[in-house]
């Protein structure tokens, strides 16, 4: 299938092609024509995908590792992968455009990548090959591509209205069976609402939902089929698994059983979250969001939009163990997701009919921005303002986003918000800043890495302010506060140790000392004191952002002194090695 792209003397190379052709002979051949001498060029996307499916840990992602391995291991080897140090599409294009002759873009159809391209319209002079179905076509331009080979438009099952007839309906005792005729008995009825009721069944770990007669439509079904068939069963997805039935007609489906409590339970201001998880610090805040952005990311590479983000549509157990729940609204291809929360979803799509039509990865953008605030303001809205208008709808129309790059307003809601800004990194109150008060759009990729940084950061304990550390900065509630000076010496000590003893194997867990505060410390300047304004984005560029270092970083576990840590990846250490894959 590949043969055709032997002709061309450097290939950029996009995850999905690992992702969905890994374990097929397609990949096989990829690796004979890599064997030939190419060039490989990557951004920064390749690497920030693979670690959501290291971290997913879903068992049909393993020929993916493999891939992963495979493929840099030659390529680092003989010095030919390179990687553009961009995540936004367009600036991704403009470096594509900046390699010698002879480029070929290698992606596929339902990609991250290739959607990215359809929605901001860059352009991309060389030529782009697509995989689709088993057949690889050719496009000499991102016009050609658009012209040629359109997004499909909206399924014509989102215009039937009809139900699906129903002879029964199921409860508790009942037995559903699915077509593998794999039974099912309703054990005990969890939740009700007004779609239908999930049961646990007599099968460890898994729940049924079964519809009312009269909510299943043709769309309903198909988009549950669609799903079903994606095969996702890594930890944290209550998606849905098989599609049951009883007495012969269609009733629900069965998924994973998630644990704990819903998001917006938890993360419902300062006496909720405390009182839930009193030993948390802001790293566990980070964690938490950081696994929620990794699982939307993931949906995004398997072609689904979540549309429908919002705290209750999650549960936590941990920072770590968080899962997505409700998931059988989502939007799937071509089927649209019917439903949305208006307080998170951009508001040029307020008044929309959503079951009519297709949402964008731009539109999750805003989704997940309006996550990442809630998330580390422990609840908070971006646009709740105190002394503010009536009506939240009012203050979203008006961007009147209370936080500002001096760190002073007086609109900021107090008992506990009042200080997480300040602390904050200046990338991440930049990104926040300019999308809620000036209207500007960040990638869901762009979040991640920022928020990846963060939680590095605060690892590595960069900060030097204690109060950095905290759940609620500068404020009397009893919470963890951590001795910064002992976790830099525990993170010296171990990095020593290693130096010492090069032989790999499993390292101790360090034990950063915190204490319990009872009082507020003593108030210290705010850590990001240079957060500056940025300037406009410079789309001059003279030069692609290569290195032939492709992948290297700051690792975790290892103390940077402040002065020496960039807020991106501008100045990275320079590794040998892929290292943390494989």
């Amino acid at each position: 299938m590949l043969e055709g792209l032997s002709v061309y003397k450097t290939l950029f190379l996009d995850y999905s092609v690992l992702l969905e052709y890994s374990d097929t002979p397609v990949f096989d051949e990829l690796l004979r024509l890599l064997a030939t001498g190419i060039d490989v060029y990557v951004d920064k996307s390749f690497k920030a995908l693979h670690y959501c499916i290291l971290h997913i840990k879903d068992p049909k992602d393993r020929a993916a590792a493999a891939a992963m391995k495979r493929i840099c291991t030659g390529l680092l080897a003989e010095g030919k992968l390179h990687l553009i140090r961009e995540l936004d599409i367009d600036k991704v294009a403009i470096s594509i455009n900046e390699i010698a002759d002879g480029c070929c873009v290698l992606t596929t159809r339902n990609a991250i990548f290739t959607k990215r391209l359809y929605e901001k319209n860059p352009y991309i002079g060389c030529d782009i090959a697509i995989l689709a179905n088993g057949v690889l076509s050719v496009f000499d331009s991102s016009d050609s591509l658009f012209f040629n080979f359109p997004q499909p438009e909206v399924s014509r099952l989102a215009y039937n209205s009809a139900y699906i007839e129903s002879f029964g309906s199921a409860s508790i005792s009942d037995i559903v069976v699915t077509e593998k005729e794999d039974k099912y008995e309703l054990v005990k009825r969890l939740s009700g609402g007004a779609e239908g009721m999930v049961f646990t069944t007599n099968v460890n770990g898994y729940i049924a939902k079964i519809y009312h007669k009269g909510i299943i439509t043709p769309l309903r079904w198909a988009k549950l089929k669609k799903l079903t068939e994606l095969g996702i069963s890594g930890k944290g997805f209550c998606i849905p698994k098989e599609l049951v039935f009883f007495r012969n007609s269609p009733v629900g489906y069965t998924m994973a059983l998630g644990k704990g409590t819903t998001l917006g339970t938890v993360f419902d201001g300062p006496d909720a979250i405390l009182e839930a998880y009193p030993k948390w610090t802001r790293l566990d805040v980070v964690k938490t969001l950081l696994a929620l952005i990794e699982k939307y990311l993931y949906l995004h590479m398997h072609d689904v939009i979540a549309g429908d983000i919002q705290l209750k549509n999650a549960l936590i157990d941990t920072s770590s163990d968080v899962y997505l729940i409700d998931m059988d609204s989502v939007q799937i291809g071509n089927l649209p997701c019917p439903v949305g929360t208006e307080e998170f979803t951009d508001p040029r799509l307020w008044g929309k009919d959503f079951a009519k039509f297709l949402r964008g990865l731009r539109d999750e953008d805003y989704s997940i921005a309006m996550l990442v605030f809630s998330v580390l303001f422990c609840g908070l809205h971006p646009y709740a303002t105190r002394n503010g208008a009536e009506t939240l709808r009012e203050e979203i129309i008006n961007h009147n986003f209370p936080y500002n790059y001096e760190n002073e307003s007086e609109f900021i809601p107090i008992g506990g918000y009042d200080h997480i800004w300040e602390y904050l990194s200046d990338r991440l109150r930049t990104m926040l800043f300019e999308t809620f008060k000036n209207g500007w759009s960040y990638d869901t990729l762009e979040w991640l890495d920022a928020v990846v940084k963060y939680k590095e950061d605060l690892e590595n304990f960069v900060f030097d302010d204690p109060e950095a550390y905290k759940l609620f900065p500068k404020c009397d509630y009893k919470q963890e506060s951590v001795d910064v000076e002992a976790g830099r010496e525990a993170l010296k000590a171990e990095a020593e140790r290693k130096k010492a003893a090069p032989v790999a194997h499993a390292a101790p867990q360090q034990h950063v000392q915190i204490k319990r505060e009872e009082a507020p410390e003593t108030a210290t300047a705010p850590i990001n004191s240079a957060f500056v304004k940025p300037a406009a984005a410079n789309t001059n560029t003279s030069k692609p952002a290569f290195t032939r270092d492709p992948f290297a970083h700051v690792p975790t576990g290892r103390y940077i002194p402040k002065d020496q840590v960039g807020e991106d990846d501008d100045e990275p250490v320079k590794k040998k090695k892929f290292f943390g894959l494989f």
